[in-house]
C-alpha cells in the first residue's frame, strides 16, 4: 500500500510528536478493534475513547497510511483526546456532579428554608406572647388609671360637696347676722325716732308753756298798768 500526500504530511507534522506507547494501552486498541464488531463494543469505545479508534485506523488507512502510520497516528490522537478529555473534566464538572451538587443545594436550600420557617415560627410565637404580655400590663395599668381617676374624682367631689356645705353655711350666717344687723339697725332707728318725737312733743311743750308763761306775764303787766 503506497503513501498518500496526505497521509505523508500528517506523518511528518507528527514525526516529532511523542511515539512512545505503551504495551497496555496498544493492547486496549487492538482489543477494542477487535470487540468493535459487536454494537456493545462499539458503545463502549464510544463511551472510554469518545472516538471509534477502530473506524479511526481504517479511514487512515484509506487515505494511503500504512497499518503501522495508521495505528501510532490513531494512538497518539487517542491519547491527545485522553488528555484534552482529563484537562476538560478537571475544568469542568460532570452532569452527575453538577446533579448531585444541585440536589445536595436543593436540600441545603429546603433545610434552610425550614431553619427560617421554624425560626419564624419562633419568633411570631414570642411575639405572640409578648404582645399578650403587654396587652395584659396595657390593661392592668389602664384599670389602675381608672382607679385612681375615679378615687381622685369621688375626693374631689366630697370635697367640693364639703366646700359647697362650708360656703353655705357661712353664707347662712352671713345672712342671719345681716338680718340682725338690720333688726337692730330697725330697733335703734326706731328708737331715734321715738327719741326724736320726745324731744319734738317736749320742745313744743316747752315752747307752749314759754309763750303761756309770757301771755300771763303781759296780761298781768297789761293789767297792772290799766289799774
Amino acid at each position: 500500500m503506497t503513501n498518500s500526500p496526505v497521509a505523508e504530511g500528517i506523518c511528518n507534522r507528527l514525526s516529532g510528536a511523542a511515539t512512545y506507547m505503551p504495551t497496555d494501552g496498544l493492547a486496549f486498541i487492538r482489543a477494542n478493534s477487535s470487540a468493535a464488531g459487536s454494537q456493545a463494543g462499539q458503545q463502549a469505545v464510544q463511551n472510554s475513547l469518545l472516538v471509534n479508534t477502530l473506524d479511526m485506523m481504517r479511514n487512515f488507512e484509506k487515505l494511503g497510511m500504512t497499518r503501522v502510520q495508521s495505528e501510532q497516528l490513531t494512538t497518539d490522537l487517542t491519547e491527545i483526546l485522553c488528555i484534552n478529555k482529563d484537562k476538560i473534566a478537571a475544568q469542568f464538572v460532570s452532569k452527575s456532579t453538577l446533579e448531585k451538587a444541585v440536589l445536595e443545594q436543593e436540600a441545603r436550600i429546603a433545610g434552610f428554608k425550614s431553619e427560617v420557617q421554624k425560626s419564624q415560627e419562633l419568633h411570631h410565637s414570642s411575639l405572640t406572647r409578648d404582645t399578650d404580655r403587654l396587652q395584659t400590663m396595657l390593661d392592668k395599668v389602664k384599670a389602675e388609671i381608672r382607679y385612681e381617676i375615679d378615687k381622685l374624682t369621688a375626693s374631689q367631689r366630697l370635697d367640693l360637696n364639703l366646700e359647697k356645705g362650708r360656703m353655705r353655711d357661712e353664707l347662712q350666717a352671713l345672712r342671719d347676722k345681716a338680718n340682725e344687723l338690720e333688726i337692730k339697725m330697725d330697733k335703734e332707728t326706731n328708737s331715734l325716732k321715738a327719741a326724736v318725737e320726745q324731744t319734738k312733743n317736749e320742745t313744743i311743750k316747752y315752747c307752749l308753756g314759754m309763750m303761756l308763761a309770757f301771755t300771763t306775764a303781759g296780761l298781768g303787766a297789761a293789767r297792772l298798768v290799766s289799774h
